[in-house]
């Protein structure tokens, strides 16, 4: 049996897919006893009925609507139409919609020429009965047949004052605007006038325009809201009004919002102060309601309300639009209030909230007493390890000493370096580039003291260092063509540089390829890095500080290599290192990127210390399996292995559920997202905890 129309008092919060938001909402505060205009809502149900039919008066069920509006008509004591004492409504979405419809709401539906005049002496205001008569036509056009606003503008002219004359003058051009568009007449008739209403308020695509009543062929309808006019605009003790049960910028307790009377004055209701003198009750009662509703919801209120003849009246509450700022504060203060748990408030962060706050530092704390990932930061520049540092990361995941070597300052220093004519002259490259680099690993380390620093070794793809030969010989052609176009590069040089890049590929076949790497060509470009690596140790140990270096290997071959790289790093920390040997607790992993160094890991990880999954295989086809059978494999060969994972670009929660899934040890992330990574991986936690509760109740009543 079709529902078509619910009463807002016999409406639940559990209705809302019949409802709408707004319907359902409204019904929840009418079960909860505080005042709201009387009203119903018209179902999604009954809304789809109405589309169907051309004739909207005549639907099946419009008899459900009549008896829902002479149920306002007995609670009000008019009547839908009376040239007396005429019912007035508004009308809107029950559902949230898109754009400037969202707020669009018809008001006074039920005015007509006749009705205006008893709205205007039962108000003492004919002006602003005829304005109100006036802002229907003009809502009623756009609603119902997609004229836009601006047209009937036009016909009004300067608006500086309503006079009653030129209210008149308005209204007949209103009605003019519709007809010469050609659609029918404004509805004297009040039923009709109400039915092309809710149809039109039913179309699901409201708010694009340019739609017309016989749009109908629409596959989803929006249930309607109805409810009787209260008005806060015109007579004594009447206003409108927004209120914050917190503030919306900060998050502060307190009642906040925005007070208009119908004489147009504003009232402060920051403290309330001014409201308060005039109506201590309906203020008492505000701050009740927003208390109240902020407990049940466990959300910060925005409650639209009117105060007509002296009694307040709720029109919708709904969860607040927050600042960062504020949805941080308030999780906190809601958790230490106990209106929600502290899991409760971790749940609720999102990545777009996290600003550094004190409130912040608070769900920090909280959540590293439940996370079991240790959340590292990538580094590329000692700066990014001061803000890593002060953000809480457990360490450095991944220094990029490519990025450190690579820079503007220093390429020159690494190309020199490769194109060296004598073994001699490479030699002296390595030992320029090599205080580079350890003042760079210093400071990182003095930042991380106590804290594991991820080094991966410098052995980027030689295509990145070296030039282009073919544009080394058109730069060539140009010079002694005349025209260099505008490249300062003298024709001896250019021609000298030409000719080591081949004469390397002479002596390196190898290095012609595209995925030939510099140390396979240059090995002892690893022992200037270690090198500089435990150099850099060795100061700050005799400064006090702890160092953790852990030293990260790009795994290109079977574990062999890794084995070979290892022995050499061993040997230079003997050699640097000595007797303080014993205070440098390092460690030689290796960074696993692409699929086919995933499928041949276990081989690597006999040799290897920890593994660091590049995260971009992640992103491969089927990448999700091609690391859970990764990582199985090598822990098969090394049950105590320590597994993370490396994350270039940004992580998000799914990244920790992946993780806390695989059972990673860590991952790593940007230095800016640290404080969201923290929380991230307490949240996958959480939810990992949940679904095993959800899991062993189902099991319980399987068994049961």
């Amino acid at each position: 049996m079709t529902t078509r129309v619910v009463l807002l008092e016999e409406g639940t919060a559990e209705m809302k897919g019949l409802l709408g938001s707004k319907g359902a909402a409204l019904a929840e505060l009418c079960q909860a006893g505080w005042p709201v205009p009387a009203g119903f809502t018209i179902t999604t149900e009954h809304c789809h009925e109405f589309l169907s039919y051309s004739e909207p008066p005549f639907a099946e069920g419009s008899e459900d609507l009549d008896r829902a509006v002479q149920h306002l008509e007995r609670y009000t004591g008019t009547a839908f139409g009376d040239p007396e004492a005429p019912l007035l409504l508004a009308v809107q979405s029950s559902d949230v919609l898109p754009r400037d419809a969202n707020s669009l709401v018809l008001l006074n539906v039920g005015l007509n020429d006749i009705t205006v005049e008893a709205l205007a002496k039962r108000i003492n205001n004919r002006p602003y009965a005829l304005n109100c008569y006036r802002v229907l036509l003009q809502n009623y056009g756009w609603l119902v047949y997609g004229i836009p606003h601006e047209v009937f503008d036009e016909r009004l002219g300067d608006i500086t004052s309503l006079d009653e004359t030129r209210l008149e003058y308005a209204i007949a051009q209103y009605k003019g605007v519709i007809e010469e568009q050609g659609y029918p007449s404004f509805p004297q008739d009040v039923q009709l006038q109400l039915h092309r209403i809710i149809h039109a308020f039913s179309l699901s695509d409201l708010g694009l325009h340019n739609r017309s009543l016989s749009s109908t062929s629409m596959a989803y309808s929006m249930p309607v809201l109805i409810q009787v006019m209260v008005n806060g605009e015109c007579g004594d003790r009447c206003g409108t009004g927004t209120i914050y049960s917190r503030h919306p910028l900060t998050g502060a307790r307190g009642i906040y919002g925005d007070y208009m009377t119908f004489t147009g004055s504003g009232s402060d209701l920051e403290e309330l102060e001014q409201v308060r003198h005039a109506e201590p009750e309906l203020v008492d009662q505000l701050l009740q309601a927003s208390r109240e509703l902020e407990r049940v919801n466990t959300t910060v209120q925005e409650i639209k309300f009117v105060i007509e003849s002296g009694k307040l009246y709720l029109l919708q509450a709904r969860d607040a639009r927050l600042t960062s700022e504020a949805v941080i504060r308030t999780i906190v203060d809601f958790a230490n209030e106990g209106l929600i748990t502290r899991e409760e408030a971790l749940l609720r962060v999102e990545s777009s909230n996290v600003t550094p706050t004190s409130e912040l530092q608070q769900l920090l704390e909280w959540a590293d007493d439940v996370k079991n990932i240790t959340v590292l930061a990538n580094a590329s520049h000692p700066r990014d390890a001061v803000i890593a540092r002060t953000l809480g990361a457990d360490g450095i995941g991944i220094c990029r000493t490519d990025h450190m070597l690579l820079s503007s300052s220093r390429m020159p220093y690494v190309q020199k370096m490769v194109l060296a004519e004598t073994d001699a002259e490479r030699k002296r490259g390595l030992e320029r580039l090599l205080p580079m680099l350890q003042s760079d690993v210093e400071q990182i380390f003095e930042e991380m003291n106590g804290l594991p620093v991820t080094i991966r070794l410098f052995d980027p793809p030689l295509y990145e260092i070296l030039p282009d030969v073919d544009e080394l010989v058109k730069r060539q052609e140009a010079l002694q063509l005349g025209h260099a176009g505008g490249l300062d590069v003298h024709r001896q040089e250019l021609s000298r540089m030409i000719q080591l890049v081949e004469r390397l590929h002479e002596q390196h076949p190898i290095s012609r390829q595209h995925g030939c790497h510099i140390g396979t060509v240059f090995p002892e470009i690893y022992e200037m890095q270690a090198e500089a690596i435990f150099r850099a140790a060795l100061k700050c140990i005799r400064q006090g500080l702890w160092v953790r270096p852990e030293i990260l290997v790009t795994s290109r071959g079977p574990g062999s290599e890794l084995q070979i790289i290892r022995e050499l790093i061993d040997q230079v920390a003997e050699q640097i290192l000595g007797e303080e040997r014993r205070h440098c607790h390092y460690r030689v992993g290796s960074l696993i990127e692409g699929a086919q160094m995933a499928l041949t890991v276990a081989h690597t990880a006999r040799q290897a210390d920890f593994l660091s999954f590049g995260a971009e295989i992640l992103h491969l086809d089927g990448g999700e399996q091609l690391l859970e059978r990764a990582v199985v494999q090598a822990r098969l060969r090394k049950p105590q292995l320590i597994v993370g994972l490396c994350a270039e670009e940004h992580v998000d929660l799914s990244t920790f559920t992946y993780s806390q899934r695989m059972g990673m040890d860590y991952v790593s992330c940007p230095p800016k997202q640290v404080a969201f990574a923290r929380i991230a991986a307490a949240q996958a936690v959480l939810i990992a905890r949940m679904q095993n509760s959800d899991v062993q109740v189902d099991d319980i009543s399987t068994t049961a």
